[in-house]
């Protein structure tokens, strides 16, 4: 082996040395990349969602003014929501609102200011639920409230701290404080 052949065999040997340490020293440098979860996973501004049931019946329709999903929590947030259930015969029967909303996972619906519930069905003696602040269970449609809340009938008003109810069965249960008041309505008889 000639003197020049050992040479450059040895720079090359040395080159390659100096290369892999540069390479190791780059990555001990590198920070590793750090999502944040304050951050949406994704924004959207007007949208308008449909759910279905596993046999293909439309269960309720949710559009807002204003979406983010945040894929760390597993979490939706609304601005302006209005939601629409619908009955097995696929007919519209309550109308949900509020200025904010947080859909979790488990179908939880969080309602935040100015919350509204209006029946949409004429048969319903239950015409309106109102409060700052409820929780609507979208699959079993139970809602709560430890609020303030205002329900509206057909012939009455009441108001009262915590309701429990179900609109499905088109049922609210004030818990604490309430006062109702009554409109007894004039029967006319026929001579």
């Amino acid at each position: 082996m000639s003197k020049t052949r050992r040479w450059v065999i040895i720079l090359l040997a040395l080159l390659v040395l100096v290369l892999i340490g540069v390479n190791l020293a780059d990555r001990e440098q590198q920070t590793p990349v750090t999502t944040d979860t304050n951050e949406p996973t994704y924004k959207s501004g007007y949208s308008s969602t449909l759910v279905y049931s596993p046999q293909g019946a439309l269960t309720y329709r949710l559009i807002s003014q204003h979406t983010e999903y945040f894929a760390a929590e597993s979490v939706s947030w609304f601005t302006d929501p209005v939601v629409t259930s619908f009955d097995d015969q696929q007919i519209p029967t309550w109308s949900i609102k509020a200025d904010r909303a947080k859909l979790t996972n488990d179908r939880m619906l969080y309602l935040y200011g100015h919350a509204e519930v209006n029946a949409l069905t004429p048969d319903s003696q239950l015409r309106k639920i109102t409060t700052d602040n409820a929780q609507v269970n979208l699959v079993t449609q139970d809602v709560t409230s430890d609020d303030l809340v205002t329900l509206y009938g057909t012939t009455f008003n009441s108001s009262g701290l915590k309701m429990r109810g179900n609109l499905r069965s088109k049922t609210a249960k004030l818990i604490e404080k309430v006062r109702t008041s009554y409109e007894i309505q004039d029967k006319q008889t026929q001579p």
